[in-house]
């Protein structure tokens, strides 16, 4: 992490951050800052640059973020290039993603079987390396998932080519032997993909990340968050009850497959098994999931599910 700097006018279009960074495009807003893509004119490349500004309370986010990010170098997680505290924002530096939230995907039902199982195939090995560093995501969604263009209608790649998808988002992890940052009690996530111990405020490990991919999974599969309600209320009284399996909605789709999924999104964290590793290497038949069912609570679009950078 780059030492502390002066202030930084943020500028718009043109403007030169950190002395190295020529903002190009604004790419976004979320509650922890402001996303632009900028080039690199030192290495002739270009970034995403998310400024935080400290006045916002992001500041302890945005060290969590580099710190995990700073652990982790994998083909299926958004690098980062830089970290940089300056007297008035934060300042992260990551790899440019073009491409699509996997929320944006699921919402338009743009993606068949055999894409859903390369981009879960994608994420669990992710989460796998993550977790052997000592890093647990805690905020593992749609929204934190980002498809790049150019895998679009790929088949899962090994480690070292192009990802299928990319996690990101690190900024709520909790990290091993870090008990200042991330004490009992704190609740981080988003409540719709949320662990029942997580949303207890509980002990969260890698059993809470695991439970979030088999959501996602199920909902992309399925086309149907079963644990999201029509207010944050009802998604609260779901949190932790038996959800219906999901072979009852796609009997179509291997035993084994949706057996690995039921099995995570169990209630107890013992009970979902250490990983999702025993999913076969392809759906029977590919397909498109279904439309959600007349009589669900349609799922609202919101802008940042298409700010993939953000």
């Amino acid at each position: 992490m780059r030492a502390p700097i002066g202030p930084q006018a943020p500028g718009g279009p043109g403007s030169l951050v950190l002395g190295r960074y020529s903002l190009c495009e604004r790419l976004g807003a979320g509650g922890f800052g402001v996303v632009w893509r900028a080039r690199d004119e030192l290495l002739g490349r270009e970034v995403a640059l998310k400024r935080i500004s400290l006045p916002d309370g992001g500041s302890e986010r945005a060290s969590r973020e580099a710190l995990a990010a700073a652990r982790l170098a994998h083909p299926a997680i958004v690098a980062l290039y830089e970290a940089c505290a300056a007297s008035d924002a934060f300042y992260l530096i990551s790899e440019l993603v073009r491409g699509e939230t996997l929320a944006r995907l699921i919402a338009t039902h743009d993606l068949d079987d055999a894409r859903v199982l390369g981009i879960g195939i994608a994420l669990v090995d992710a989460l796998a390396h993550a977790h052997a560093r000592g890093v647990i995501h805690r905020d593992v969604k749609p929204q934190n998932v980002l498809v790049p263009y150019e895998s679009h209608g790929a088949t899962p790649a090994p480690r070292g080519s192009p990802a299928v998808a990319k996690l990101t988002d690190f900024g709520g992890a909790r990290l091993a032997g870090d008990d200042v940052l991330t004490r009992t009690g704190d609740v981080l996530g988003t409540l719709a993909y949320m662990a029942p111990e997580q949303s207890d405020g509980g002990e969260v490990g890698e059993a809470a990340d695991l439970y979030s991919l088999a959501l996602i999974l199920y909902e992309a599969f399925s086309g149907v968050n079963p644990v999201r309600g029509p207010t944050p209320a009802a998604t609260a009284r779901r949190i932790g009850r038996p959800l219906q399996p999901l072979e009852r909605s796609r009997g179509d789709l291997p035993p084994s497959l949706t057996c690995a999924l039921d099995r995570a999104l169990a209630p107890c964290p013992d009970d979902r098994g250490r990983s999702l590793s025993c999913a076969p290497p392809s759906p029977t038949r590919s397909r498109r999931p279904p439309k959600p069912r007349v009589g669900l609570p349609p799922r609202r679009h919101r802008r940042e599910d298409s700010a993939p950078w953000v």
